[in-house]
């Protein structure tokens, strides 16, 4: 038997390592790139999330800004002056009666109890005119910030039936007047007497629950008594402070 030859390995040529050894090290370099390249792209991804981030934040920031840094001004009731008054009588009126009243306030029922009826005739006159100035500074005087409700139910019937409805309603608040200290009338209360003052129950209704002249009601509150009104009623005769008992002769020297 011949004995089997063990196939030869052909002889590596020193050129044959020198191609070897470049191949491993283009390789080793190829290696190095990509993971350079990939670490390039996740420093290019990872900054583009940072600035989307930083984009998303500064857009949030400047919409809370925009729509909270300013108050949105308080919705107004139609139907009143400039001075927040609810006029009545010629706009050329000789003599004009100006009265600033609390629907929580006793003394202010009072005085209309004592002169309503005389502030009814002047409504009714050619040269002169009344205007009532209502304003909320009593809400510390129940549990329920009723001088504030009061005066938004009245706001809700001017703005939705008018000035006569409004006197109407100022009528009743007066004559339905809650003892200080207490609960006040609720809003389905205010509400009736609303529709009894020949507002439509659609229009009020809302209006006196959800409170929609609140805000007004504060800032015209806060704007009277910083013109000087410490106390209601107070009254003017051509802007003239005036005592109530002394009302109808102030009017009778301003007519003559």
């Amino acid at each position: 038997m011949s004995k089997k030859k063990t196939p030869r390995l052909p002889a590596v040529t020193p050129e044959g390592k020198q191609s070897q050894r470049t191949r491993r090290e283009e390789m080793a370099q190829l290696l190095v790139d990509r993971k350079r390249d990939e670490r390039r792209r996740a420093i290019r991804i990872q900054a583009g999330i940072g600035a989307l981030v930083v984009a998303l934040v500064v857009g949030i920031t400047v919409g809370v800004l925009s729509t909270g840094g300013e108050d949105e001004p308080a919705a107004v009731p139609a139907g009143l002056t400039e001075s927040g008054a609810v006029r009545f009588g010629p706009d050329d009126a000789a003599v004009t009666v100006r009265a600033v009243e609390d629907f929580q306030c006793p003394a202010c029922r009072q005085f209309e109890s004592a002169l309503g009826a005389t502030l009814a005739e002047y409504r009714a006159s050619d040269d002169v005119a009344v205007e009532y100035v209502p304003i909320a500074f009593l809400d510390r005087a129940s549990t329920t910030e009723y001088a504030s409700r009061a005066l938004n139910a009245s706001m809700c019937v001017l703005a939705d039936a008018g000035a006569d409805a409004w006197m109407a309603m100022h009528e009743s608040l007066y004559a339905q007047q809650p003892s200080e200290g207490g609960a006040g009338l609720d809003d389905r209360t205010l509400a009736s007497m609303a529709v009894d003052a020949g507002a439509d129950i659609d229009a009020v209704g809302p209006c006196i629950t959800e409170r929609r002249y609140d805000d007004w009601v504060q800032e015209h509150t806060d704007e009277v008594m910083s013109s000087g009104v410490g106390s209601t009623p107070t009254v003017f005769v051509n802007d003239e402070p005036t005592q109530p008992g002394d009302l109808v002769a102030a009017v009778d020297a301003a007519r003559s």
